[in-house]
């Protein structure tokens, strides 16, 4: 199977790596900015796991990588990649799409005239209402995940940072295809008849987590610690929301969830926290823009989320 990952950032790097060990998956990069009919380009990537957590974040370090990691003993495995324009999209029977939700539109434009409509694309992000949005670009079977696995990289070099599952689904219920299929035993996935409750579950994690974080410009581990009253304010005045939207677990389950996941990743900083740490356009509109459009459809007005929504939409301009 032909695969192309889209995004080649932290988690399509992941991906790629565990798509490039199995021998029924050919995995390539597309990269939509380039040229039409712009030659493949050999890329040589590094997958770095070291056996104990760095403190630093390779992300947001001006240090190289050979000095973020001089310290601590590390397993590196290279592997080589193939990186094309948009119409080789054409030549693949499944699309990986990675990127910021923020930027997940322009991408699926450029591919118009590139992609026939039969070909499966998987959207692969944090945020919600990119599904939505993305129907109205393409016509072709739509596929979206959520993944708890964690990564930061430094140009070609991923190094994970925890275990964690990915769930891949189809909103509008398609039966999994042979392609979903292959994908999931692969890369290790589970494939959820219900991907929309994953993923307000995630979503209720990332915007307890990663506007704080963006605010404060701390690492995540700062939310269970100085800033847990102010995720618990945010947390109390959306987990109804976010309940009407088809959220089963219980507050007290989900908080817990939440102060977990800042302590599991926290000597990360959140994609968030990066994108405003590098002055980048943020997933905002996908994380508290959405929760906020969704509490004006069910008339509840969420006044913290929206003080907070409007800091760092002042911020980020």
């Amino acid at each position: 199977m032909n695969v192309a990952i889209i995004g080649a950032g932290s988690i399509g790097q992941l991906l790629f790596h565990d798509l490039s060990f199995s021998d029924d998956v050919n995995p390539v990069f597309i990269d939509t900015r380039l040229p039409p009919d712009t030659p493949g380009t050999s890329y040589v990537f590094e997958y770095c796991k070291e056996t104990e957590p760095s403190e630093k974040s390779p992300e947001t370090s001006s240090e190289t990588s050979s000095d973020i990691h001089a310290e601590k003993p590390a397993v590196r495995e290279s592997y080589q990649g193939m990186v094309f324009p948009g119409e080789k999209a054409a030549d693949q029977d499944l699309i990986i799409i990675t990127v910021k939700a923020n930027q997940c539109g322009k991408v699926l434009h450029s591919l118009k005239g590139y992609l026939p409509e039969h070909i499966p694309v998987v959207l692969l992000m944090n945020g919600m209402g990119i599904w939505e949005e993305a129907r109205t670009i393409l016509p072709n079977p739509f596929w979206t995940g959520v993944t708890s696995r964690g990564a930061v990289h430094k140009g070609r070099t991923v190094y994970p940072r925890g275990n964690g599952t990915t769930y891949i689904g189809s909103p509008e219920r398609q039966k999994p295809v042979p392609e979903i299929e292959l994908l999931a035993r692969t890369i290790g996935a589970v494939i959820s008849p219900r991907i929309e409750e994953e993923q307000i579950q995630k979503l209720l994690v990332n915007a307890c987590i990663n506007p704080l974080t963006a605010l404060h410009q701390c690492k995540n581990r700062e939310i269970a610690a100085a800033y847990q009253k102010e995720a618990l304010e945010i947390f109390s005045e959306i987990y109804p929301v976010l309940k009407a939207q088809g959220l089963t677990v219980s507050a007290d389950i989900a908080f817990d969830l939440v102060l977990s996941v800042a302590e599991k990743t926290g000597e990360n900083y959140s994609s968030m926290e990066v994108d405003f740490k590098k002055k980048r356009p943020s997933e905002l509109e996908y994380i508290l823009g959405y929760i906020l459009k969704t509490g004006q459809r069910l008339h509840t007005h969420l006044p913290l989320t929206e003080k907070l929504y409007a800091l760092l939409k002042k911020k980020e301009a």
